[in-house]
This record gives C-alpha cells, sequence and structure tokens, in this order.
C-alpha cells in the first residue's frame, strides 16, 4: 500500500486509543481507517490482496463462522465482532500503532487507577484498587493485560531513552501485578521464556522486572478479598465452584459433555451459551447460572459452537497459509505461546476486543513487516 494520509493515520490511531473503552466507537474508527486506506488507491488495494497470504491463520477464523453460518443462524454482532481480523490487513500501519498504543496505555493505567482512588476516598475499602475491583466500568483483566503489554512492546522497539522504556515497563509490570491475571502473567512467562531460549540468555533487567511484577502481585494478594491463592487451589465441586481453576474445569466437563451431542457442526453461536446454561442447572453449577459463563477456553469454544467441521475448515486455512508465507519463528513462538496458552483458559476471541487485539499482535509481530 502508499504511504498512509493523514486521515488515515488519525483513524486509525482512534481505534487503538478507543479500543479499552469503547467498543463501537472504536470499531467505527477501524471502518473508516480502512476506507481512507483502500478507496484513494483501489489498485494498491488488489496488489495488496497479493500479499495475504500470512494473514490466512486469522482468516480461516472468518471462514469458520461465515461457513458455519450456512448451518446454524448467526447475529450481525458474531460477524462483526471478527470484523477486525479482515480490515486489519489493509488498515494496518505500523508507526501509527506504536506511537497510539503507550498514549492509550497511560490513559487506561490513569483512568483506573485515578477512579479506583477516587472510589477509596469516598469509603469503598482498598481492595477496590485490585484485581476486578480496579476495573470497574472496563473490560476484563486479560484484555486490559494484553493491550498493556502491546504497549510495553511498542515503547521497546521505539526510539525513547533506556530511562524511558525502563520506566514504562515497571509501571506496566507493577500494574499487571495489581490486577492479578494469573492466566494472562503465566501465558506472558511463556512467551518470555521463549525469547530467552532462542537467544539463550536473559536479558539483564529479568530480575528487576520479576520483583516489580512480585510486588503487584503481593500488594493485590494482600488487599484481595475471596482472590488470593487460597481461593484458587480449591477441590473440584460444581456445587461450590467459583474460584479461577474449578469454574475453568467445571466449565470444560460441561462443554465436552455437549460436544460429544454434537461432534460435527457443534451447537452455533446462538444457541452455545443456552445449552450451557441448561448443563450447568443439570450440573447443580450455580456460580455458572448465575454469570451464564462461557467455557473460558477458546479451543472448546470453537469445538462447541462449530464443531469438528468449523475447525477442520479454520485449520486447513491456517496450514495453506503457513505453507505459502513462512513467519518468523520467534515472533511466531511467542504469538502461540501467549495467545495459544491464554485461549486455553479464556474464550479470548468472544470479545472484539480480543478479536483486535489478536489481529493487532498478529500485523505486528508475525506478518512480516515489508508486508505490512
Amino acid at each position: 500500500m502508499e504511504s498512509p494520509s493523514l486521515i488515515h493515520r488519525i483513524f486509525l490511531s482512534l481505534w487503538v486509543l478507543l479500543l479499552p473503552f469503547w467498543d463501537l466507537g472504536a470499531g467505527v474508527a477501524l471502518v473508516l481507517a480502512f476506507f481512507a486506506a483502500v478507496l484513494p488507491n483501489l489498485s494498491a488495494a488488489r496488489r495488496r490482496w497479493s500479499q495475504s497470504a500470512p494473514m490466512w491463520p486469522l482468516w480461516g477464523v472468518v471462514l469458520m463462522v461465515v461457513l458455519g453460518s450456512l448451518w446454524h443462524p448467526t447475529s450481525l454482532d458474531g460477524y462483526l465482532r471478527h470484523l477486525p481480523l479482515i480490515l486489519v490487513f489493509w488498515a494496518y500501519d505500523r508507526e501509527s500503532i506504536a506511537r497510539s498504543l503507550p498514549v492509550g496505555a497511560i490513559a487506561v493505567m490513569a483512568f483506573l487507577l485515578g477512579a479506583g482512588m477516587l472510589r477509596v476516598i469516598e469509603g469503598a475499602q482498598w481492595d477496590t484498587l485490585v484485581y476486578r475491583g480496579l476495573l470497574k466500568g472496563l473490560h476484563q483483566h486479560v484484555y486490559i493485560g494484553t493491550y498493556l503489554l502491546l504497549a510495553a512492546l511498542a515503547v521497546q522497539n521505539g526510539p525513547w531513552s533506556g530511562r524511558i522504556k525502563g520506566f514504562f515497563w515497571a509501571l506496566t509490570l507493577l500494574f499487571l501485578g495489581l490486577l492479578g491475571a494469573k492466566m494472562l502473567l503465566i501465558s506472558a512467562l511463556l512467551a518470555a521464556g521463549w525469547v530467552a531460549f532462542r537467544d539463550r540468555s536473559f536479558p539483564r533487567w529479568a530480575l528487576p522486572a520479576v520483583a516489580i511484577l512480585t510486588l503487584g502481585f503481593g500488594l493485590a494478594q494482600g488487599l484481595a478479598q475471596g482472590r488470593a491463592m487460597g481461593h484458587v487451589l480449591k477441590p473440584v465441586d460444581p456445587h461450590w465452584a467459583t474460584g479461577s481453576v474449578d469454574t475453568r474445569i467445571v466449565q470444560v466437563q460441561a462443554a465436552w459433555e455437549l460436544i460429544q451431542e454434537k461432534p460435527w457442526l457443534g451447537w452455533g453461536p446462538e444457541s452455545t451459551q443456552p445449552a450451557l446454561n441448561a448443563r450447568y442447572t443439570q450440573m447443580d453449577y450455580r456460580f455458572g447460572v448465575k454469570r451464564a459463563l462461557n467455557v473460558h477456553n477458546q479451543w472448546v469454544e470453537w469445538a462447541l459452537t462449530y464443531g469438528l467441521v468449523g475447525l477442520g475448515i479454520w485449520l486447513v486455512t491456517a496450514a495453506a497459509g503457513f505453507r505459502v508465507a513462512r513467519p518468523n519463528p520467534l515472533t511466531l513462538g511467542v504469538f502461540v505461546l501467549y495467545f495459544g496458552s491464554l485461549w486455553l483458559t479464556e474464550s479470548f476471541m468472544e470479545r472484539s476486543l480480543g478479536v483486535s487485539l489478536v489481529a493487532m499482535a498478529w500485523m505486528w509481530g508475525v506478518v512480516p513487516k515489508k508486508e505490512n
């Protein structure tokens, strides 16, 4: 594509800044960025299509959703939620993303900490500054944490001084610790371990980073009400399940029973949650019924929704893309270890923010720089 126009960069930056705060506004900004990139030069957009093989693994998800609608009804929201997987390919501009992400991350942290301190001043308990109490009004911690990590990577790869990079990483890690997203932290450590393995060494800032992260997580554990580690390591009993681990095990068990009933075509996006709720009732899983919880496992969620046929469509498309375009093993490994492991504990792609973050991370880290 040609060099991005000013209006293109404005809309794309607006998309990045609105992502954590407003799904609809962010979606509209991305659509406008797409048109600003494509309409001025349709011939360049057509040439761009010839370079799309690196995107096929993500477009396989879109194909699974579209073809799945042939045997299951799909709402307009289901289509719109996956639209960033297509639009980001044409709208993407690395420089605009790299400049906007740090600004967005600072805005998120300032907003959440400021709102939390205001609640404390008004009489709330200190635990409003940790876990989900800190995220009142915004998305879950796995989404916000992923956004902050991408912003920190943008700063790391930017033109800033070492002191600014160190300060931004320290602030990000402290905030991630306060969020206490255990599954996200495990996924991030797996990705960091892959980088260390490829480099055959640990960076000199590894120990300070762990210390800062431990400080934030320790504060979260000390202030938490009912979300400490003891709450996580509980026996699995559907009747009493409310923790981080036992709930996910119960939800996957319920989904597996439903998958066995409709293994080939799945239940469809409109029937999956009602079927889960009914199975939760049979299991006496009160917490799941009260919260109408999804599977909290993206792989199982797709199998439950689209069946083995849907998963097969996605896998064939992804394999074809990898055969044509061979991504960098380092960045592909980081992406697969982080998001692949996170998808084991979260139905990450069931929200528009999750889809957008995956599309952004894939374009930034996996698709070769010369092609985006």
